[in-house]
């Protein structure tokens, strides 16, 4: 679930706390979140720089870099002991972050620095600081596309840092059905997507990110996000701009919230 706002907010969080300290020691205690490296080094030196880019949070070395991919239920947490859900564990200097995840699609992804580029590059440009000139590039990809804007915008091929709370969010603040083709979304319509992603995540950030009922995410520091409130069509009953009941379908099987009325096809 925790897609950019969250892992911003997350990224903000340990910041202080931990950039420019040696990572002491590091283990992972399952198997699946350490799946796409056989082997890694056992001292990583000084945490350099901590950065994000889409829903991935990065820790910069000096030789290598570590990327957190939180999937659909990994977090972040202060701790001093393990729990049954913690997969693995970093140890700075007295402070010790665990990586938990209940479900087990998360990872933690070691990248020499110098594939870091490439890498990042596998990714479209980050939803929250992309430029115009960038997102023309978006648009453009999408005009010469024939699948629904929900999932084109999902696609963190083409935009990353998206995920189905903030695109449900976007499309309703933008008043774009969720399954209009790409190809015959206007280039107004692709303006106000592109000032509605902002806007959206700036305000979920400032909110600390979004904890839903199943309390999943929460900050490091055990916080939880403030956004729900602020939601104004996910999860929601009626719409806040016409009072018309909220219509939920699912779009390859993701719950998608919709008013017909403000949001035509």
């Amino acid at each position: 679930m925790p897609e950019l706002p969250e892992v911003e907010s997350i990224k903000k969080s340990i910041k202080p706390k931990i950039l420019g300290k040696k990572l002491i020691q590091y283990k992972f205690l399952d198997k699946r979140t350490s799946r796409f490296n056989n082997d890694y080094p056992s001292n990583l030196g000084t945490l350099d720089e901590i950065t994000r880019k889409g829903k991935i949070l990065i820790f910069k070395f000096r030789k290598y870099s570590l990327f957190f991919h939180l999937g659909m239920s990994g977090r972040i947490e202060f701790s001093n002991s393990v729990s049954k859900h913690t997969r693995a564990y970093f140890n700075f200097s007295k402070i010790q972050l665990n990586f938990d995840d209940i479900r087990k699609f998360g990872f933690v992804k070691l990248i020499s620095n110098d594939c870091l580029d490439n890498e990042l590059n596998k990714l479209g440009p980050d939803a929250l600081n992309m430029d115009k000139k960038l997102y023309l590039l978006v648009s453009q990809r999408g005009q010469n596309s024939k699948v629904a804007i929900k999932k084109f915008l999902l696609n963190q091929k083409n935009i990353s840092g998206i995920g189905n709370i903030y695109v449900n969010e976007i499309l309703f603040t933008s008043k774009i059905h969720p399954k209009k083709i790409t190809n015959k979304i206007s280039k107004d319509e692709w303006e106000s997507i592109y000032k509605n992603t902002k806007k959206v995540l700036k305000k979920a950030i400032k909110n600390n990110g979004t904890t839903l009922g199943d309390l999943t995410y929460y900050l490091p520091d055990g916080n939880f996000g403030q956004n729900l409130n602020s939601l104004l069509i996910y999860g929601q009953l009626n719409c806040k701009l016409c009072k018309r009941k909220i219509v939920k379908m699912y779009i390859d099987q993701r719950a998608t919230y919709f008013c017909k009325k403000c949001q035509k096809l």
